[in-house]
């Protein structure tokens, strides 16, 4: 699959924990962009569903790869690998954590839309996306979790719903 190709991000960056709990602290989603986006996000994808997180805090939702979908990337899950199968996760305040092959994260970062995790260096392959302010964003996010989900299936996105 091609790299990413986001739109720049308009404004300044959000305020983030610079350690985990990795979150945003301002520059929230609106509460219904938040809704919109996590009914896409834990309907659309056929080989996914959602899951209580394995390494986020309490109030965030998973994403969950079907356990009968092999030869998944390596660091395509987020930790504990063994047991994971979390490839993203999206937190009250709208952001997501999500997995992605260095392309696409280096796609997310020259477009300002996210930054490394605080543990990139002990080597998580999760990066955080800001949290979209409006539909147009939104659509950027939907994007980057696409492309986390394709990496994952080594598939085309086919869309269940809209």
């Amino acid at each position: 699959m091609s790299p990413l190709k986001l739109p720049t991000r308009v404004g300044v960056k959000p305020r983030t924990n610079p350690l985990p709990p990795h979150l945003q602290y301002d520059q929230y989603s609106p509460l219904e962009i938040y809704q919109s986006l996590a009914d896409w996000m834990f309907n659309a994808f056929p080989k996914s569903r959602e899951h209580k997180t394995l390494i986020s805090v309490p109030s965030s939702r998973a994403m969950w790869l079907d356990e009968n979908i092999k030869n998944t990337p390596r660091d395509g899950f987020m930790p504990p690998p063994t047991a994971s199968r979390e490839f993203a996760h999206l937190h009250k305040d709208g952001s997501i954590h999500v997995c992605l092959p260095q392309k696409d994260i280096d796609a997310v970062y020259d477009a300002k839309w996210g930054e490394p995790h605080p543990y990139k260096k002990h080597g998580v392959n999760e990066i955080l996306v800001y949290a979209p302010q409006n539909k147009k964003e939104m659509e950027t996010l939907k994007q980057v979790i696409v492309a986390s989900y394709e990496y994952l299936t080594n598939e085309v996105y086919v869309p269940i719903y809209q």
